[in-house]
């Protein structure tokens, strides 16, 4: 699915895994690529999204229930409606593996990164590693689904605030991280990507603030 702008850690902490388990050191070039497949995919997705949503979705007719197995009936019945009954098996089979490999990625991909962080910010004084995380993990995704799959809307609703929110702040980190001492001076971005990179924080500042602004 489109993925967070801390997607770029996720790559980073993946790489890293990557290195130790092969036998062969990954080089600059091919974490590179790794980075490029996983960013081209997720914007496509998006794009793939957003076309789901004025094509398919949008004027309709119908009213979306907040329920999530209600609106995923839905869907498929749209997309049997406006492509005939044989792409129901499709539609299905492409929703449940976008949505669980979505998960397969966030349930690895979320414990590496708060494993991470929190052996930054407490170092040695409080040990919380990665299955400290993916239980953490477990367990609060199941409150979630257990008290507010009822309501996907409002769930949609909190996760969107959050993401607009948060990209602004990522994208600055990010851009300071490559940009600084600890990125050698080789592999730091030259002036033209410096300039784009700065263009695109502009722009997610004053998103989230238009989107603030229109709740």
């Amino acid at each position: 699915m489109p993925a967070p702008l801390d997607i770029s850690i996720w790559h980073s902490l993946w790489s890293v895994e990557k290195d130790k388990i092969t036998f062969e050191k990954i080089k600059p070039k091919q974490a590179i690529f790794d980075f490029n497949v996983g960013y081209i995919g997720g914007l496509f997705l998006g794009v793939c999204f957003v076309m789901l949503g004025a094509l398919v979705m949008y004027q309709s007719g119908q009213s979306f229930s907040s329920k999530g197995a209600t609106f995923a009936s839905q869907l498929i019945n749209l997309y049997t409606e406006n492509l005939g009954e044989f792409s129901g098996i499709f539609i299905a089979a492409a929703a449940f593996t976008t949505m669980f490999s979505t998960t397969i990625t966030t349930l690895d991909a979320s414990p590496r990164a708060m494993e991470k962080s929190s052996s930054l910010l407490f170092s040695k004084r409080i040990k919380l590693n990665y299955w400290f995380w993916i239980i953490l993990l477990t367990i609060g995704t199941y409150i979630i689904l257990r008290y507010f799959l009822s309501d996907m809307v409002f769930l949609v609703r909190i996760a969107t605030v959050l993401s607009f929110l948060t990209a602004p702040f990522y994208a600055i980190l990010n851009y300071i991280l490559i940009t600084g001492k600890h990125t050698p001076e080789k592999h730091r971005p030259e002036i033209g990507l410096r300039i784009l990179s700065l263009v695109g924080i502009a722009f997610l500042i004053g998103f989230s603030i238009w989107f603030l602004l229109s709740l």
